[in-house]
């Protein structure tokens, strides 16, 4: 017997309730979303954001959030708060008089400290925090600070800097630390030696005054930290999920606004929030900001749980915070929120009217049906581009690594060299930082080949190269130059720090052993050194003085070290 119509009509009772179920149930929740949008800020409460700092092109993307309607529009009500010695973004948060602000690392280190902060988006891809000082001082490194009046934003509790001590040795209690004052002229009139700066601001006043100045970096010393990084309690983030999304969404759209349309912000500054700052200075300080954010490399707001962890580790090793921390619930999940409590039950009395929309299932049915093949077909149509898209792009990296790569060695090559080389003397130059160009030449390399063949060699080579990565700091940059030349790309190493670090690779090499099946080879090195500003101040300069620094320590015996001239 053949099937009832029962089983088989898209009119039968129990196919008509299921679809009209389904068509109640999408009307419902069109009819709940504008309910479901309100609902972010609860009564139309105004949603308070603490900045850093005073108004400045700094915070310029929520200013482009406010003004151009964008929190408006995710149904927010939103005020700035500017920044004050007595008013910073982790205080105003915990105790409540602020909803959302924007910080520095310090949102991260007082998270592992115990309080209840979640990082929602990391504006600054790099820290702009930096130490300045005068040229005349002759302070140009970590090691020089010792001993020295410095001045910090909170005592010894500046994350970035007091990591960045530690890296280099230097113990915080051997610098006079004193708290900031907030008047730069105490750098100026030598109050103090060394002045905690933001990149974005203080070095434009420098160079309105014709001063000379150095700039410690602490990305220079392994310290990368991101920046600027828009948070919120754990406790808003429970009770307004949806508000804390939409807060996050309009805050993002902002910064692309103001990214896009610097002029414009830098307008507003100066006519609605009369910034004290000329047009110059804030077309200095947007140039800056930019130069951190990344705009055009990396989405805006972008954070890795790798790079947390890996700042997590810098305070563990700086002594800052205790071990067995955890990170979980510090990075906010942008994905969708679950739907607000009382939807359910508003779904579930829908159901009741659902029978009033049986004459209209059967079309609905049949327009479902259609629309789930053609979705089917979109799919996979959208699979197979995604594969194919991810084959070309991880195609593409391999291949462009690949050009940057020493295929014996695994380290940069000389075309890599001649490109990072310009960007790295350009930011040196920008920031007042030196940077050390050393090359490196295996002695009597021939004869290595010529008596153990060129497989032993080229294990000599691996090595080497094994022994430079190892040794390297985070920010330093090795590259092969051609046959058994090296180069080493020093960032903020002085000529005395850089002389330090290469003498110890110089003594290490000559006492290591490179094995080859039986063969125990030992090969000592040669090195030529040229630093910026001392010997040159162009990248043909550079390579020209360390090439005749290594030619002297040849000629000079070589296993030796020679700075140039």
């Amino acid at each position: 017997m053949g099937p009832t119509m029962d089983a088989v009509s898209p009119f039968a009772p129990r196919t008509l309730c299921f679809y009209g179920v389904r068509v109640w149930l999408l009307m419902l929740w069109v009819w709940a979303l504008p309910w479901a949008h309100a609902g972010q800020n609860p009564a139309g409460d105004v949603v308070n954001v603490q900045l850093r700092w005073h108004h400045q092109f700094q915070f310029a993307g929520y200013y482009a959030a406010l003004e151009k309607g964008f929190y408006r529009d995710e149904g927010l009500t939103v005020r700035l708060h500017a920044g004050a010695p007595d008013r910073q973004p982790v205080d105003e948060v915990l105790a409540g008089r602020a909803q959302y602000a924007e910080g520095n690392s310090e949102v991260l280190l007082q998270r592992l400290l115990g309080k209840p902060l979640v990082a929602m988006a990391a504006i600054f891809q790099h820290s702009p925090s930096v130490l300045l000082v005068r040229r005349d001082s002759g302070i140009a490194s970590p090691h020089d600070l010792i001993g020295k009046k410095v001045m910090l934003m909170n005592g010894v509790g500046d994350a970035d800097f007091i990591s960045m001590l530690q890296n280099e040795g230097v113990a915080p209690h051997r610098l006079t630390v004193l708290p900031s004052s907030f008047n730069f002229d105490d750098l100026l009139t030598g109050k103090v030696d060394a002045f905690n700066s933001y990149l974005t601001n203080e070095p434009y006043y420098l160079q309105q005054k014709g001063i000379d100045y150095t700039v410690i970096n602490p990305r220079n010393y392994r310290v990368d930290f991101y920046s600027d990084i828009l948070f919120t309690s754990e406790n808003e983030l429970r009770n307004n999920p949806a508000r804390v999304e939409a807060m996050r969404r309009a805050t993002l759209k902002g910064w692309r606004y103001a990214m896009d349309h610097p002029a414009e912000i830098i307008d507003l500054l100066l006519n609605k929030y009369q910034v004290e700052k000329t047009r110059a200075h804030l077309e200095f300080e947007a140039n800056a900001v930019r130069e951190l954010i990344l705009p055009d490399l990396v989405e805006i707001g972008h954070m890795n749980q790798g790079r947390w962890e890996h700042m997590a580790q810098t305070f563990l090793k700086a002594g800052m915070v205790q071990a067995g921390f955890s990170l979980d619930g510090f990075m906010m999940d942008s994905a969708p929120q679950p739907l607000p409590s009382w939807v359910l039950p508003a779904l579930m009395g829908a159901l009741g009217v659902s029978v009033m929309a049986l004459g209209a299932v059967w079309w609905v049915y049949r327009v479902n049906r259609q629309l789930v093949v053609a979705d089917n077909e979109l799919r996979a149509v959208n699979q197979a581009l995604q594969a194919s898209l991810s084959e070309n792009m991880g195609l593409q990296s391999l291949l462009q690594e690949k050009a940057i790569r020493d295929a014996l060695t695994g380290l940069y090559n000389r075309r890599y060299l001649d490109e990072m080389l310009e960007r790295e003397l350009a930011r040196a130059k920008r920031e007042g930082y030196p940077l050390s160009v050393a090359m490196l030449d295996l002695d009597h390399f021939k004869a290595v080949n010529d008596t153990y063949g060129h497989l032993a060699g080229d294990e000599v080579l691996k090595n080497l190269a094994r022994y430079l990565q190892a040794s390297a700091r985070e920010g330093d940059i090795s590259c092969r130059f051609g046959g058994e030349e090296f180069v080493m790309v020093l960032p903020g190493l002085t000529v005395a720090d850089a002389c330090r670090r290469l003498e110890q690779w110089r003594t290490d090499f000559a006492g290591a052993v490179t094995r080859h099946g039986t063969l125990e080879i030992r090969v000592t090195m040669s090195i030529g050194l040229a630093v910026f500003p001392d010997h040159a101040a162009s990248v043909e300069g550079l390579l020209q003085c360390a090439d005749k620094a290594l030619y002297r320590a040849k000629n000079a015996g070589r296993n030796r070290l020679e700075v140039g001239a």
